[in-house]
């Protein structure tokens, strides 16, 4: 097995991170931001990942939450990493921040976008979703009314992540963050307040993945329609914080 190369330039994108994140705390906590990035770095790495995957992990919401762009990283960093955080980038979070329509068709938009993504990118995005996935579960197991103030309800998170994992699965079969992720959601569909939500007989997972059935039905439109009818729909079916 070759050996892991770490350089300066790892130390550096540490360090940026740092300052970038250095105000921003997780969501709905009193956790510095920077922790995440870490983790999903230290993800990367465990699963094979090379340096510049590794510093895109540490880079990942640079220009997503911090406003950096994709030519301010390739001058420090280089493209290879820039193009990573680019294909980790998700553009619709602001439009999405307190609009639960504007969530489902960000969420949407961005599962579909994974299909075009290189493996070396979706590397990342499987350590991402895999730490903010158990984040959730574990918020989640100690205080139940936390789907109540996060972004997505409890619903539209099961959805999303299982939807996540169904996809990353397939391009990366054997990556340690896709069973993370594969894991999480596991627990997610077994928490009692996701198991209350169930028909009699119910399976969670059917359940789960149903969400955007049950979400057109209600609204009596596809994702790509939402727009027109936001608002219309309950917050039991849609994030509630957007």
């Amino acid at each position: 097995m070759a050996s892991v190369l770490i350089t300066p330039r790892y130390c550096d994108a540490l360090q940026w991170a740092a300052d970038l994140h250095r105000d921003q705390l997780r969501e709905g906590k009193n956790v510095p931001y920077l922790s995440h990035v870490i983790a999903v770095s230290s993800l990367v790495w465990e699963d094979g990942g090379n340096e510049d995957q590794a510093i895109a992990g540490l880079l990942h919401d640079a220009i997503e939450d911090a406003g950096q762009s994709h030519g301010s990283i390739a001058l420090r960093f280089g493209a290879a990493v820039a193009d990573i955080v680019q294909d980790c980038t998700d553009p619709g979070k602001q439009e999405a921040d307190g609009n639960p329509d504007a969530w489902f068709r960000w969420k949407h938009r961005y599962l579909e976008s994974l299909a075009r993504k290189p493996d070396a990118s979706l590397l990342v995005t499987a350590a991402d979703k895999a730490h903010n996935a158990w984040d959730r579960l574990l918020d989640g197991h100690r205080d139940p009314t936390c789907w109540q103030r996060a972004r997505a309800s409890l619903e539209a998170s099961a959805w999303y992540f299982q939807r996540l994992e169904d996809e990353l699965k397939q391009r990366l079969p054997d990556s340690r963050s896709v069973e993370r992720l594969g894991r999480a959601v596991e627990g997610i569909l077994a928490l009692p307040e996701f198991l209350c939500l169930l028909p009699p007989g119910g399976d969670p997972m059917e359940w789960a993945l149903a969400y955007e059935q049950r979400l057109t039905a209600l609204v009596g439109t596809g994702p790509s329609q939402h727009q027109e009818h936001a608002g219309e729909h309950t917050t039991a079916s849609t994030g509630r914080n957007g």
